[in-house]
């Protein structure tokens, strides 16, 4: 994967989890990387690990919600490496509830990260990908092909993920950009120890079964192969893909076996007990 090599990655949601380990797979693979999150404490001990002496990396403390700062971060970018290959657009947050529990103000709060959030990266970098004909990434999951109980607000925001990456990567196909959207299945992440305010609670187990979790690594390293290949699409987990073929060939037998088996979004997280 020698194209990576010398290439300005920039990475929004960096300060853990996927985009955490983005960061250090690309700079594995020669890229200099831009870390944005919120956390500033969180990106700068990354960036430390990634590169010591900071030449390979820039942190920037960046909310997504906010144009303004999404701008000024690719300003910076754009200053220390002269460049923008590869934009990831990963910063996302999940909140739960049946509808009817919830109210339309927990939607668009969602929504400005989770789709508001990812368009406003593009539009701040899309003049730079265009230069480099770069890479557009954007995390997404395989909820963005079923939804559950439970769980509207975020399999709606990765509905519309779907959607934005087909049109995108018509629009920007004639530029020399690509857009591959990612679908992972259930990562080893902090998403959710989120309570529906967008809090983390370390304290919180996960209660999903530890054998559909992926590693945040692996996860990463199948990432980078899919941006390597200017793949359109990558589902990732094996339980993930038949999720998504039984869909796309079988929608009925896939709405039989959610209703068959009663499956829905997994109730919220308990304290870990000690």
């Amino acid at each position: 994967m020698s194209n990576f090599k010398d290439q300005v990655a920039l990475i929004t949601g960096a300060s853990s989890g996927i985009g955490a380990a983005l960061a250090h797979e690309l700079a594995r693979e020669g890229a200099n990387v831009v870390l944005l999150a919120r956390r500033a404490e969180r990106l700068e001990a990354i960036a430390s690990q990634i590169d010591p002496n900071g030449q390979r990396v820039l942190a920037i403390p960046c909310d997504v919600t906010k144009d303004s700062e999404l701008d000024q971060a690719a300003s910076f970018a754009r200053s220390k490496f002269g460049k923008i290959d590869i934009v990831v657009a990963n910063a996302g947050w999940s909140l739960k509830g049946n509808v009817e529990n919830l109210r339309v103000n927990d939607y668009r709060r969602l929504w400005e990260t989770n789709v508001f959030g990812v368009l406003s990266t593009i539009y701040a970098t899309l003049d730079d990908l265009k230069k480099t004909q770069g890479r557009l990434v954007i995390i997404s999951s395989v909820k963005s092909y079923v939804a559950l109980s439970g769980d509207s607000p975020y399999s709606m925001s990765k509905f519309a993920m779907r959607a934005l990456c087909e049109s995108l990567s018509q629009e920007l196909a004639p530029h020399g950009v690509s857009v591959t959207h990612i679908c992972p299945g259930y990562v080893a992440t902090e998403i959710r120890q989120l309570d529906n305010q967008g809090i983390w609670h370390s304290d919180w187990q996960d209660p999903i079964s530890p054998r559909l979790i992926i590693s945040a690594e692996e996860t990463a390293k199948q990432i980078v192969k899919a941006i390597s290949r200017r793949q359109r699409e990558q589902v990732i987990t094996n339980y993930g893909k038949l999720i998504v073929l039984i869909k796309r060939h079988m929608p009925w037998l896939l709405s039989w076996l959610i209703s068959k088996f009663k499956i829905k979004v997994a109730a919220k997280p308990s304290p870990i007990k000690h």
